[in-house]
């Protein structure tokens, strides 16, 4: 099964940041794209699920009604 690769980034970062990059990918034997298009893939795999989403969206219009709870009100261990 192959993927077809269709849609190109451009990445502006400063040197410093591209060399340690560059060695990085040299000591895992990866390209800097399979590097870049790995990290992306483990940020989308994190982000919240549509589930987790509609919680933090009722706590958010719940907070914007006033129904949140007042920082100085919870105990800190």
């Amino acid at each position: 099964m192959s993927v077809m690769m269709n849609k190109e980034l451009l990445i502006r970062m400063p040197s410093s940041l591209y060399e340690e990059t560059a060695k990085l990918c040299k000591k895992r034997y990866v390209s800097i794209s399979s590097f870049v298009r790995e990290l992306i893939l483990e940020q989308i795999e994190s982000a919240l699920t549509p589930a987790e989403q509609k919680i933090v969206a009722e706590g958010e219009r719940q907070y914007l009604k006033g129904k949140g709870t007042k920082w100085r009100k919870v105990k800190r261990g």
